[in-house]
């Protein structure tokens, strides 16, 4: 039995990237059997309203964007393998990075995080009081009919909790307005339309596709300019 370590908190921790890396990244299928041996800690670092909507059963919960995540992330054992996850892999990615520049010597990251965990029909917990997010939520006969509309249609699938997300949003909102009549400027929030996501095998946010003719004919994941979005768009008009 996996033994649980709960840790809870609710900005972040300072950011950074190691040049080297010390810790495993593995996949669902790995960090499944990994999690089954005794002992050990399992992490969410996400916040807890994402973690009440959906996390590995027997983890704890640590938020990446406290504002004592490292103290806290540091009470931590060094003597028990550290299993870490979120919803992509890059915050825990983070987490991790600063368990091995501490001396921690057996940590494990959720590569793909929890959505890969779920695109391969693993289980998640979900918590009695869980407040699911509503916010853009779509489906995915929703879109295929903005999709088949005969007007070409650009979708930025975000999450509230992603930063490269919040920093392209009035990107987005002024492209919205700049092609009004045009093309369907189109926000899905990841996390309130799970089952778009998963149809769609999303494993990371955010993720833009422009699609014209019921086909997508441009794609990109993680931050991009307005210009080469504009390009794009403008070699369909």
């Amino acid at each position: 039995m996996l033994r649980k370590i709960v840790y809870t908190a609710a900005l972040a921790a300072s950011v950074f990237v190691s040049k080297g890396q010390d810790f495993k990244q593995v996949n669902p299928a790995e960090f499944q059997q990994l999690i089954k041996k005794p002992g050990g800690v399992l992490l969410d670092v996400r916040t807890q309203n994402e973690f009440k909507n959906g996390h590995i059963a027997n983890s704890g919960q640590l938020n990446y964007y406290a504002l004592d995540f490292k103290k806290r992330l540091l009470l931590l054992p060094k003597n028990e393998p550290v299993y870490l996850y979120c919803n992509t892999g890059w915050r825990s990615e983070k987490a991790a990075q600063i368990l091995v520049e501490n001396g921690y010597k057996n940590v494990y990251n959720l590569e793909h995080g929890i959505m890969d965990w779920e695109l391969q029909n693993l289980l998640v917990a979900v918590d009695p009081d869980a407040e699911p997010d509503k916010n853009n939520k779509m489906e995915y006969e929703e879109l295929t009919r903005y999709i088949e509309s005969g007007k070409p249609v650009f979708v930025d699938f975000y999450a509230p909790w992603c930063g490269p997300c919040r920093t392209m949003m009035p990107m987005i909102d002024e492209l919205k307005s700049k092609y009004y009549g045009k093309i369907n400027v189109l926000k899905v929030n990841a996390d309130a339309s799970k089952k778009l996501v998963k149809e769609m095998k999303i494993q990371s946010v955010p993720y833009l596709v422009l699609y014209n003719d019921g086909e997508a004919v441009y794609t990109q994941k993680g931050l991009t300019s307005p210009s080469e979005i504009e390009k794009a768009f403008n070699k369909i008009l």
